[in-house]
């Protein structure tokens, strides 16, 4: 398959409909690439808790523990198959902190394809931190909480 036509199609959503519950199973829990960042994963599992899926108003949405306000964005294919997750909540008032971020293994082959989902999803999760009043930073819990300064 050539990476182009796959990249290109890529969609970023907050609704991933009930159908696809196995292959977000399959993002945000049995992802071959996980022990790359297992560290990062066990201190937020420790800090905030394991994530959920569970179905809200006909879709698919992820929880994480008891924490309120945790947002899930998607990629998905235009096949509407899920190729990222990113799972993140605004944890200090001034910060959103991005607590699971997936995606879909198969595009490892391709890294560039790869590269694009994960840039899709930050991007998006930056232009909601910009809308939200008094945030000013993303804060990657699987990085040694570093924290990702806003600019402009």
């Amino acid at each position: 398959m050539d990476g182009g036509a796959l990249s290109s199609s890529i969609e970023i959503t907050s609704k991933l409909p009930t159908n696809q519950r196995a292959a977000l199973e399959q993002l945000l829990f049995f992802n071959v690439n996980q022990h790359r960042v297992r560290v990062g994963i066990q201190q937020s599992i420790e800090t905030y808790g394991v994530p959920e899926i569970y179905e809200q108003d006909g879709g698919l949405r992820v929880r994480v523990g008891d924490i309120d306000g945790v947002q899930t964005l998607f990629a998905i294919s235009d096949m509407g198959r899920p190729v990222g997750v990113a799972v993140f909540v605004r944890s200090a008032h001034e910060r959103f902190a991005v607590l699971h971020l997936g995606v879909e293994p198969r595009l490892s082959a391709t890294p560039e394809v790869n590269t694009r989902v994960l840039l899709k999803l930050m991007h998006e999760i930056r232009s909601a931190a910009r809308r939200t009043r008094g945030v000013d930073r993303i804060e990657l819990v699987y990085k040694d909480r570093h924290a990702v300064r806003l600019h402009g």
